[in-house]
């Protein structure tokens, strides 16, 4: 662990306002900014141009990727070929591929010429069964270009449905589909910028739409964020006044998908501007990926460590049996950083005394609060703190309104130069977005830790579309239940979803971590070959029963205490918006597409999948 590291401290200037509102701003303004996103490239191969910048592993499993001179000199020579084939910004350039090197070089290729892109999730082809979201963002956005990975496993569902004039490029197994031709032909012999691309160039400004990316939706398909250059440069530069020991020694080791933001804009930008190395895993944690994770990690031993809070369980559960791994977790590590849900204290807690044990020092655990629609990030912990729920507070540049809502709650809203203008061609979706002081609406809960001391900064609490009413007319803060009921059955369960607005009393349904559970309960899982069969097994089912029963007794109440319980065999869906890649479960599109499921766990005469939890 680094020992020169510099803490920021917090501070903030709060007003309230004539409707009760709280606005969140941070004292030290906004540093300059470069109107172009891709001068950090140019920077950096000048630098440092032997300095490797992207790293992934060949056929042979080794470690290989250019340097940041040779990823500009690719850089440009695909820029060059894009102008020439007279692409502008009318039509976008979409990318259908798992995080790579050449994901990277086209992104950068187009952005820095003003014409945007569209990253396309890997798991809508992959994992979809019938790739209808990849249609529906092709026709939202009228792409002219899309670039995908391999032929292979993307034709099958492109060939589905008639493209149009979309011209189809593959960096492999281009040569087996008459209609794809090679990733390669888009690329110009020149390494420097020809005179118009050098124009194109110059003429991006802090406006210019750099992306255009899909959010997850929820019963609804997926809407189109504009981002543009001026947001992710001001968030990069926001992020780094506040984290100053963050430079060109930095290491990542990062799985999270780039047609997302925490990946695509948070990290991936991180390492582009301070110059720093990044390796791409292509695990990830769940049970099928995460033994690649594990062996990226032993190999490289990162500087600092981007995760969501299942990728912190599951190392920690191997940390304690796997002394390589977590040396080699320590080894470098300046800080660990988590976001997109809340970590519980155990593990976070736990994680922190297991790197005291191997490093000889606590390693300082950050978190942040944002969105795609704000690039992402909104606040930052940048001070040293003591409880996982903690997501910071605003970083320079960024206003967050605490705002009133009718659950009782105060909604996050956030107004800055890393705020969407809207969504792409929905008018109807973008009028929605804002108040009519120019906020965006994120639906996010939030409140202070200690409300006699706001520099000790916001916590998450909860979506306040999440919540809900019983028939009682009491608010269920859908959030917290989930907490609580994951805590205790991590790692068996992957989520809980809670059942019901207008019903009497609580009930959930369970997603079931199958493979950790057929490990737990051997004997069950040797007799139960099947899945629906191995569930209903007294072992698991009791098991689950006394996790909601520990629940229920330190709850009170109807609106925090559960009745009825299922566990789903069938796993959430991408294809119905139950899931996106990064694993999180959409508690609206679950219920919607399973109101089923959620029928039988409140009828009279109960099937044998539902369990009463409290059965005498």
């Amino acid at each position: 662990m680094s020992t020169d590291f510099q803490w920021v401290t917090a501070d903030v200037d709060v007003t309230k306002t004539s409707d009760g509102s709280l606005i969140l701003q941070n004292k030290t303004p906004l540093a300059s900014c470069p109107a172009n996103l891709s001068d950090w490239l140019h920077q950096n191969a000048n630098k440092f141009p032997d300095k490797p910048f992207l790293q992934q592993r060949d056929e042979q499993g080794e470690w290989h990727g250019p340097t940041f001179a040779q990823t500009l000199a690719a850089v440009n020579r695909l820029s060059n070929g894009l102008v020439a084939m007279g692409l502008d910004a009318a039509r976008p350039i979409a990318i259908l591929s798992e995080n790579s090197i050449n994901m990277a070089i086209i992104q950068l290729a187009a952005m820095q010429v003003g014409l945007q892109v569209v990253p396309i999730s890997y798991a809508y082809s992959a994992r979809s069964q019938s790739g209808s979201h990849i249609k529906h963002i092709l026709d939202v956005t009228n792409s002219a270009i899309l670039v995908m990975s391999n032929a292979d496993v993307h034709m099958t569902k492109l060939n589905q449905w008639d493209t149009g004039d979309l011209q189809l490029y593959a960096f492999s197994n281009s040569q087996s589909h008459t209609n794809v031709k090679p990733f390669e032909d888009l690329f110009d012999e020149s390494e420097t910028l020809s005179t118009e691309s050098q124009a194109r160039f110059d003429a991006v400004t802090p406006d210019t739409l750099a992306k255009i990316q899909f959010t997850s939706g929820s019963t609804n398909l997926p809407k189109g964020v504009k981002v543009t250059h001026g947001m992710m440069v001001t968030n990069q530069v926001g992020v780094a006044q506040m984290w100053p020991f963050l430079n060109s020694n930095d290491t990542v080791v990062d799985w999270l998908p780039w047609n997302h933001t925490f990946g695509g804009n948070f990290v991936f930008n991180m390492m582009l501007m301070h110059g720093g190395t990044f390796y791409i895993d292509h695990g990830n944690p769940t049970p099928m990926g995460l033994s690649t994770t594990i062996q990226n990690i032993t190999d490289v031993s990162p500087t600092i460590y981007f995760g969501v809070p299942r990728s912190y369980t599951s190392l920690y559960a191997h940390m304690q049996k796997n002394d390589a791994l977590k040396q080699a977790f320590f080894k470098n590590l300046k800080f660990i950083f988590t976001a997109a849900a809340a970590l519980d204290q155990v593990t976070y807690e736990s994680i922190k005394a297991i790197s005291a044990e191997a490093s000889g020092k606590p390693v300082p655990f950050f978190s942040a609060w944002g969105s795609t629609e704000t690039a992402p990030d909104s606040t930052l912990v940048y001070w040293e703190i003591n409880d996982a729920r903690v997501i910071g507070l605003p970083i320079p540049g960024v206003s967050i309104k605490l705002a009133p809502d009718a659950s009782g709650k105060q909604e996050l809203r956030v107004k800055g130069p890393n705020v969407t203008s809207g969504y792409y061609n929905n008018e109807i979706a973008t009028a929605a977005a804002f108040d009519p002081e120019g906020y965006y609406r994120t639906g996010d809960a939030g409140k202070f830790l200690d409300p006699d001391n706001p520099a000790a900064g916001l916590i998450f609490d909860g979506r306040t579309g999440e919540d809900f009413k019983l028939t009682s007319g009491v608010w269920v803060h859908n959030s917290r239940l989930r907490n609580s009921i994951n805590k205790l059955g991590q790692p068996l369960l992957l989520e809980v979803v809670i059942a019901a607005p207008n019903r009497e009393y609580l009930t959930a349904m369970v997603f079931p971590n199958l493979p950790v559970l057929r490990g737990r309960f051997a004997e069950a899982s040797q007799a139960s070959p099947d899945d629906a069969e191995f569930l209903q097994s007294e072992a698991v089912i009791e098991f689950f029963r006394d996790v909601f029963k520990q629940h229920n007794a330190t709850q009170r109440g109807s609106s925090s205490r559960f009745e009825r319980f299922t566990l789903l065999t069938a796993p959430p869906q991408i294809d119905k918006n139950e899931t996106t890649d990064k694993g999180y479960i959409n508690q609206s599109a679950v219920l919607n597409h399973r109101a089923d499921i959620v029928d039988k766990l409140y009828a009279e005469s109960l099937p044998d999948d539902v369990v009463v939890i409290n059965a005498e």
